[in-house]
């Protein structure tokens, strides 16, 4: 047993705090024991650390919040930009943004995403970081949003199959181009 697999025991999640019974743990295949450990310490330090929010966590490194009726969608992009950019130097990234303007963006994250409570994804946490997809919460709604801006052909063709009972909304270009160009971990 080499040194990372011997410290891998202890930092498995306490049982009693997680679950009635005890947990079990696969492995997944070719996980290497870097890996292994490194996502083992980033589950001990969510279970053990205090929560915050991104609004918080944004305004204590000095980037004003204004309220989304104080910009119009001619004003709001570089507002938008400078917190996008902020969410990533806090290990937050966004993807499935397209289907809404600067504006509406600005206004979902301004009202949901910067005050839902979230960990600080510190130095500690490796490489670990949390990817807000706009459209995977598993409602209608996103899944509507998903066939209609995202999907391609294939998977709604596929989905259409296996349900064919669903409705499809039709396919049309998304009013941004954003995606493309938001940061990534």
């Amino acid at each position: 047993m080499n040194r990372i697999q011997h410290r891998i025991p202890a930092l498995r999640p306490s049982s009693s705090r997680l679950h009635e019974d005890p947990p079990r743990y696969g492995r997944t295949p070719g996980l290497s024991d870097e890996a292994l450990e490194e996502f083992l310490r980033y589950v001990r330090t969510i279970e053990s650390a205090p929560t915050t929010t991104l609004a918080r966590q944004l305004i204590r490194d000095g980037i004003e919040l204004p309220a989304p009726e104080t910009f119009t969608e001619r004003n709001v992009h570089r507002k938008l930009w400078e917190v996008i950019r902020a969410l990533a130097r806090h290990r937050h990234f966004l993807t499935s943004t397209d289907h809404l303007t600067d504006l509406e963006l600005y206004r979902y994250l301004w009202e949901i995403i910067l005050n839902e409570p979230t960990h600080v994804l510190g130095e500690s946490m490796g490489a670990c970081a949390c990817h807000i997809d706009l459209v995977s919460d598993g409602s209608d709604e996103s899944l509507w949003l998903w066939h209609r801006y995202y999907a391609s052909e294939a998977d709604r063709q596929s989905w259409l199959a296996e349900f064919p009972g669903d409705p499809m909304p039709p396919r049309i270009d998304p009013p941004s181009d954003r995606d493309r160009h938001l940061p990534k971990p």
